[in-house]
């Protein structure tokens, strides 16, 4: 397939999934009511459960992926989900930027231990006015809270139709594309010559200390 075919075919799909992507929006009287500290929380709860979504839709058809995003997993911590997002291709500079300063954000609202710590304490506000998706044209004018939920609707909004997309167009990996599960191995392993000839140009000789 040709890049503008594909351009052409994506299009179609985005057109179907933005219906789907306004009924998602996590902005609802839940959030609204928790206080500051529960809402930091929960909405990162929120986005790190979307995030995961978006790595699976990538990864091959496998049941065991599931156990990987498991409690004390490899890719159940938010911060490794972040850059295996972003390493991966998956999410563009600004989101990698804004999803570190949410998690760095969640990490203030769970481990300090200030009673009534808010979205206006000025390192969590100093966060929130670096994020790339916050507000800009109510600076001045909203509120901390007000900025970080946008920010986080926003976030949500587009990992969900990234992970739409990506599930609709996914590209086949390396391992689907060449049929690799199904080649005897045999097929794929060196033979005894070009063994011989890779030893032929390598040192392997002792070296002296």
């Amino acid at each position: 397939m040709d890049k503008s075919t594909f351009l052409e075919n994506l299009q179609r799909q985005v057109k179907e999934i933005l219906p789907q992507i306004e009924e998602t929006t996590p902005i609802d009287d839940m959030f609204r009511e928790k206080s500051d500290r529960a809402f930091g929380i929960v909405a990162t709860c929120y986005l790190d459960n979307m995030l995961e979504k978006l790595i699976r839709a990538s990864y091959i058809k496998n049941p065991q992926v599931e156990s990987l995003f498991k409690k004390a997993q490899i890719l159940q911590p938010f911060f490794t989900k972040i850059n295996i997002a972003y390493f991966s291709g998956l999410i563009p500079k600004f989101l990698y930027h804004d999803l570190k300063l949410i998690c760095e954000i969640r990490n203030r609202f769970a481990h300090e231990v200030i009673a009534e710590l808010r979205f206006t304490n000025e390192a969590i506000a100093q966060r929130i006015d670096r994020c790339e998706l916050r507000p800009k044209t109510l600076d001045g004018i909203s509120t901390p809270r007000l900025k970080f939920i946008i920010v986080v609707t926003q976030i949500g909004a587009l990992l969900r139709f990234l992970e739409m997309v990506l599930s609709k167009v996914r590209p086949p990996h390396l391992a689907e594309l060449f049929n690799l599960d199904e080649l005897p191995f045999e097929e794929m392993a060196l033979t005894k010559d070009e063994i011989l000839h890779i030893l032929s140009k390598t040192d392997i000789s002792p070296k002296n200390d």
